[in-house]
Order: C-alpha cells, then structure tokens, then sequence
C-alpha cells in the first residue's frame, strides 16, 4: 500500500485555504480524510516502523495528528479550519508530550518537517542553553554536522536581548544561541517531496540526521529536572 499523496490532496487543501468556511468543509470532508488525513497518519505508522530500532525511539500515527478545527475564541483570524494537516512523532507516542519531537506538516505550498523542541518555558530553555555554554565545542560540532547536511537550527521568535540571568554572555560567540527561544530545526518540504514512498525515508532519514539535536536536548532538560527536584 502506497503513502498516497496526490494533485488531488493538494488541491483540497487549497480549496478549504480558500473556502474556509462549515458549508465547503463538510461537503469536501470525506475527500480529506480520503487524500489528506488517511495518507498522513499511515506516513506516521511506516516512519514509527522504519525507526523501531533508532538510538532515540520516535513513534506517532492518527493519535499525534491535529485537528483541522481551529479554536477561535481568542483569535483574530475566525478561519474555522486550517489548511495543513499536521502531526508529531515522540517518545511517548503522544502528541502532547513536552520531550523532543518530530513534526511535519502538509499545506498547499508543500510544507515542512521540524526537529526538537518548541515553545519551551525560560525555565525549561535555560538547562539546554546551560549545557551550550558549558560545552560549546560539543554545540559547534552539532552545527557544523547539520550545516554539512544543509539543516540549521530556527532563529524565529529569537530574543533580542540576552535572557534574563545570562547578560554576562552577550559578547560570546553563542550568543545566538542562548538568545533562542525555541530548540529546533526545520526543513521545507516541496509539493513531489510527499509523492510517492520515498517520503518515508525521506523523514527517517531527516530524524536520525536530527539525532543529536534531540539527544542534545533530553540530557539537558533531564539535567535541568532532576536538578531542580
């Protein structure tokens, strides 16, 4: 059984872009869940199978897969639905796990696939941006790994300033680093990227070069737990 991905689930994804509305949703549902959601989570179970036996074991399926209903309450944007379907691989299999993770994302334009970890608390993010400046050269080795593999950590949402309690490093050379907010690498993906089986070790192949970045991250908020037990 092939992944399934088509023109057809693309085009879906564009009409509820630009018919986001209950009416166009509802009459289209069942072609989602056909093209969009079905080929999506099969993609999480063959990724889960492929890694089985991977250093840092990463699983997921429908049960790490988000909604398409946006919630609205506190939003600008009353869009009812989003128009990417999206998922997570973790350690726990769940999609709610704060651990590092594997997430992609499937949109009209093509999407993307993240590494490691995001939306940290400062209290969570100051054991990784410890370890960085305990062991910088350990941190430089890991970039200069995902450079070569044309990968390189997310400066979105970067603070401007130095966080607070590590103003004595402004001037280190990893100042970019610890000024990051989120710990995690991303890769677009194109529209014939999710054609066909090869994206499955396309994906297994992005999660073990991401390795380090997870691995990276569980010692250090691991560290930074049971320090603060």
């Amino acid at each position: 059984m092939g992944i399934g991905f088509s023109a057809k689930s693309f085009q879906l994804l564009e009409g509820v872009r630009d018919n986001n509305n209950r009416e166009w949703f509802h009459a289209h549902k069942a072609d989602i869940k056909e093209h969009c959601q079905d080929p999506f989570a099969f993609l999480l179970v063959c990724i889960t199978q492929e890694l089985s036996d991977h250093s840092v074991r990463l699983s997921g399926g429908k049960q790490t897969m988000f909604r398409m209903n946006r919630d609205v309450r506190f939003a600008k944007d009353k869009s009812p639905y989003n128009h990417h379907i999206s998922g997570t691989l973790t350690r726990s299999g769940l999609k709610n796990e704060q651990g590092g993770l594997v997430y992609m994302r499937l949109d009209p334009s093509g999407g993307r696939m993240g590494a490691g970890y995001w939306g940290l608390t400062a209290k969570r993010m100051g054991p990784i941006r410890d370890s960085i400046l305990a062991d910088p050269d350990r941190f430089k080795a890991m970039v200069a790994d995902l450079a070569e593999h044309g990968l390189e950590f997310s400066t979105e949402d970067r603070l401007t300033n130095m966080p607070r309690g590590y103003s004595e490093h402004t001037d280190h050379d990893l100042a970019w680093a610890i000024r990051m907010k989120h710990f995690i690498i991303h890769r677009p993906m194109k529209r014939n990227e999710w054609k066909g089986d090869g994206i499955v070790q396309m994906v297994v192949d992005f999660a073990k070069v991401t390795t380090p970045v997870l691995e990276f991250g569980l010692v250090s908020v691991d560290r930074g737990v049971r320090a603060s037990d």
